[in-house]
Formats: C-alpha cells, structure tokens, sequence
C-alpha cells in the first residue's frame, strides 16, 4: 500500500476514533446494559473503513485532516459515526443464533456471547435508529440535506439495501438455486455489502457545495468498490485464518453460502477480483476532483488486505 494512503487511512481513523470517544459520552449517557452493549461492539476494534469512505468522500488529501476539522466540519463526524452505528449493528444481528450464529466478532465474543440474545437484539435496535438521529444533527443552510442524507442512508441500509441482500442470502442459503446463481450472487452481494458501502461514499459527497458533479461518478466507483470488497472477502473466508480475520474463516462453504470461490472456483474469483480493481481505478482517472492518492490507492489495498 503507498506510503500516502497509508497515512491517509490512518489519520482519518484516528481523527474519526477521536470523534467517537468524545461525542459518545453525550449518546450513551447513563450507563445501562444496553449502553455498555453498544459500546462493547462499537469499540470491539475494526478499521473504519466505511467511516473513512465517508470522511474521504469530503475531504480531499491534501486538506486531510485539520485538527480544526473535527469542530468546523462535525456534520462528516456525524454521517461517518451514523454509518459506524449501522454497521455495527448489522454485525451485531449477523452474528446472532437465527442468522449466522457466530461466537466471534473482530477477535471478541460477539455481543450476544458477550452479554445475551435479548442484550444483543436491542443494541443494534438502538444503534440503527440512532443512526438517523445523527443525521438529523448535521448542520446545514441546505434545507434538502438532511433529508437527502437520510434517504441515502436508508436506501443502503433498508429494505432496498443491506436488509433485502441479507434476506436473499438467508433464502438462497435454505433454498440453493439452480437457475441464474451468477445473477443471484451479484444482486445478493450488491445489497447485502455494496448498498452500505455506496451510502458511505454518497453522504460525504452530499455534505460538499460541488457534491452533484461528482455524484454520477462516486456511485459508479462506490458499487465497484463494494462488489471488490465482497469478493476479497469470500477469498478471506477460504485462505484466511482466525488471528487475522477476527472471525470465524469457513463459514461460508460450512453453512452453504453462495460465494464467488464457491460458485467459480479460486482462480477466477481472485481473476474477478484484479479486474474489478482495474475497473475501479479506471473509473476516477479521468475526474480531477478523485483522482487521487485515496481513490487511485483504495482499489488495492482492498484487494490485498488480510481481513
């Protein structure tokens, strides 16, 4: 990975961990069971990366980041910590017996290990809704944008999104299909991890005054970038290991998963994947405003990552 988005990478999450700690105090404020549920999982580690999306899709690198970022520019905060709180809480139920009933998370128990069912079912209720809520704080003379921003959040996250590509999972995992598995894996994989992924990069770029010039743009390049991060991930789940993923490797071919290795062996997945990188790359070399180290750099670095 080049040197400048490594840093890149590290000082957004830095600058959005900072954010966190400190605005969480006002969120989860008494100290419940519910609130040290939520805390335990959004504090269980992970990268960022959707917050980072989120963040980088504002900024550009050469203004990244201010330490007066974090007071003049707390709407990203706030969008990038709305897409934490959705993730996490998808986590969360994607963990859970009914669903894929995994005992670790991020190299932790996962919550409902951690805690119980119960605990783990209502933290991530209160981690979806208190997303929107964060959106409903962005400070804007725009009066479109805080709606805008919550229509993305819910297309990625809702019943057109993240929860229909769980749901086609769940269905193709009991019922595997015989017919049009390409087409199904695709659209599986387009909402179930692509939908959030695009929303990231969408909510940054709608938070800038020159945000509908490079909307077209930013969609493209985000769906390409969630289809490469699905499929870097069913090669993970097959030639990673526990101490690297931080979660259970195999579970997919175990539980019968429609995967990119599984549906077209390793060598083509990982063929399917180089090409997505190139298709990713291609797609910003020509706008100035993203051609850059971030959008150049992202491609292969997701390619190449162990978890």
């Amino acid at each position: 990975m080049p040197t400048h988005l490594s840093n890149i990478l590290k000082t957004s999450k830095q600058f959005f961990d900072s954010f966190f700690e400190s605005y969480t105090k006002e969120l989860f404020s008494p100290n419940t069971r519910i609130t040290d549920a939520c805390l335990y999982s959004l504090r269980a580690g992970g990268k960022r990366i959707r917050p980072i999306f989120v963040i980088n899709s504002f900024f550009n690198p050469d203004e990244l980041p201010l330490e007066a970022n974090l007071k003049d520019h707390k709407s990203v905060y706030l969008a990038s910590l709305a897409v934490e709180c959705i993730h996490t809480y998808s986590l969360i139920h994607d963990d859970l017996p009914a669903m894929d009933n995994d005992d670790t998370r991020r190299g932790l128990p996962t919550c409902h290990i951690q805690f119980d069912e119960a605990t783990a079912i209502l933290a991530g209720d209160t981690l979806n809704s208190l997303s929107f809520y964060l959106l409903s704080l962005i400070e804007t003379t725009d009066p479109n944008t805080i709606r805008d921003t919550i229509q993305i959040l819910h297309q990625g996250a809702g019943i057109q999104g993240m929860i229909l590509g769980q749901m086609e999972d769940i269905e193709e995992e009991k019922n595997p299909s015989t017919k049009n598995r390409e087409s199904k894996l695709t659209s599986i994989h387009e909402k179930k991890t692509g939908a959030l992924i695009e929303a990231s990069f969408l909510l940054g770029n709608r938070l800038r005054p020159d945000w509908k010039d490079r909307e077209a743009v930013i969609s493209s390049y985000a769906k390409e970038i969630g289809l490469l991060f699905q499929i870097t991930d069913d090669i993970l789940d097959v030639e990673g290991n526990l101490q690297e993923l931080g979660k259970t490797p195999g579970k997919d071919a175990k539980a019968g998963k429609l995967t990119y290795p599984g549906l077209y062996g390793m060598e083509t997945a990982k063929k399917l994947r180089d090409e997505s990188v190139t298709r990713a790359i291609s797609l910003v070399s020509d706008l100035p405003s993203l051609n850059n180290e971030f959008f150049l750099g992202l491609p292969k670095y997701i390619a190449e990552r162990k978890n």
